[in-house]
């Protein structure tokens, strides 16, 4: 694709503002209205996580996002537009399941499942010692949500090929872009969320986990892209099984 031998950073908002550039296939005639509502409930994500809602409620709130982005490559009818649907759905279905254990384990440790209240906790009582396999699980969950080391399901739709990234068919042009800008915010989302068991100043917490997230973002270039259905195995493997570790040690073990 154009500007692949640019700055390897900037790739994405060149490739960003190309797809702005360009107008939506006629196929899928929704797939304007299933990008601008995922765009809207990433927003709406985001702002939660910020304001330090209920964790349940920002998970909740991303998991529409998630449905709007599925329907609506599943309604393209096209061949990639079902394949993308069923790499989404299993990943769909993996980090709720971890989201859902996680914030049980949450709960138990902290009492509250606000954001706010939780970051409070974590910088007096250092709450992350009780929760350190639910937050390695939440960090994969980011890394599945960046489709980074083997953990890519491949619906980034960033490559112009149906097996580079399945998204790419149903959705093209103006839609993708918007599609890859609430991604984007998505993974804003979930830096926030992690950010918010470290025991420092929220800023400074924002910071580490972000740059943690930007050094696993370079790491990729070298890691070679693994088969979908091993992504999933690999995201049971880590993102749910870490969440019920720690759900375990805490209710039964302590």
């Amino acid at each position: 694709m154009p500007g692949q031998s640019r700055t390897y950073i900037l790739q994405p908002v060149y490739r960003l503002l190309k797809l702005f550039e360009k107008k939506d296939e006629d196929t899928n005639f929704f797939a304007c209205f299933f990008a601008a509502g995922s765009c809207l409930f990433s927003l709406i994500a985001l702002y939660m996580a910020v304001a330090g809602y209920n964790f349940l409620f920002v998970v909740s709130v991303l998991s529409m996002m998630d449905l709007f982005v599925i329907t609506g490559a599943f309604s393209s009818g096209e061949f990639s537009g079902r394949m993308s649907a069923r790499r989404s759905i299993s990943r769909f279905i993996i980090w709720l399941f971890a989201s859902i254990v996680a914030g049980a384990s949450i709960y138990k440790a902290a009492s509250t499942l606000r954001l706010k209240e939780i970051a409070g906790l974590s910088e007096i009582n250092g709450l992350v010692i009780s929760l350190p396999f639910t937050l390695i699980s939440l960090f994969v969950i980011l890394l599945m949500k960046g489709n980074l080391l083997y953990f890519n399901f491949g619906v980034s739709g960033d490559e112009e090929t149906v097996l580079g990234a399945a998204l790419y068919t149903p959705y093209s042009g103006w839609s993708l872009a918007v599609i890859q800008l609430a991604q984007w915010t998505e993974i804003g989302v979930w830096l926030r969320i992690i950010s918010v068991f470290l025991p420092l100043p929220k800023p400074v917490s924002y910071i580490i986990v972000s740059l943690l997230y930007f050094s696993f973002l370079l790491f990729d270039r070298f890691v070679s892209t693994v088969e979908w259905k091993k992504a999933a195995r690999y995201s049971w493997g880590w993102a749910g099984s870490m969440s019920v570790i720690n759900f375990i040690c805490l209710f039964y073990l302590i």
